[in-house]
């Protein structure tokens, strides 16, 4: 097993609450030269989110397909559709249906989305609790940066853009017909 001492004691701490230091993209750049070309990849796939053999990419992947489902599942039964293809029949987690039925409940969207993102990172800690210097420390990181990109997208100015944008390709659309 690969230890990362040199690199991950230069990459900036993440925190929920703080700022996005730099994108994916650019970790990955960090990244190229100073991890081997197999952890490498897997850093890569982390993000692209494909499947993988990696424990603790399996465990993550598993964890939010989990979140995934519960969200189908009760947005289905909060809109009055029974179909079966939104029945979470998969594994379910107390802490996940608590957490969606919570983030469900709330009024406002953007509140219910970073709750959604604070359990995520959550999980994220207890995963990679013993593992700083590794190659599941690294996935951590990785990980938790792409939920702060995501974090980072939730602005007033972004939100105000894109509410205009698409009203205005409402207003298109009605005028075609």
């Amino acid at each position: 097993m690969a230890s990362y001492y040199y690199l991950v004691a230069t990459l900036p701490m993440l925190r929920y609450d703080g700022a996005l230091p730099f994108d994916t993209d650019s970790f990955l750049d960090i990244c190229k030269n100073k991890v081997s070309n197999a952890d490498y990849q897997t850093l890569s796939d982390a993000l692209m989110g494909k499947s993988s053999s990696h424990l603790f990419l399996k465990k993550w992947q598993k964890f939010s397909l989990m979140v995934q489902n519960e969200l189908n599942e009760q947005r289905s039964r909060k809109l009055g559709i029974s179909s079966t293809k939104y029945r979470n029949e998969g594994e379910k987690e107390y802490r996940i249906s608590e957490a969606v039925r919570h983030a469900l409940s709330n009024e406002n969207v953007l509140d219910a989305e970073i709750s959604l993102l604070v359990l995520k990172w959550k999980f994220l800690d207890e995963l990679s609790a013993l593992h700083v210097f590794d190659l599941e420390g690294l996935l951590s990181y990785a990980i938790k940066l792409q939920l702060l990109q995501r974090k980072s997208l939730f602005t007033c100015e972004g939100g105000n853009a894109e509410f205009k944008r698409l009203f205005s390709n409402i207003q298109s659309e009605i005028e075609k017909i």
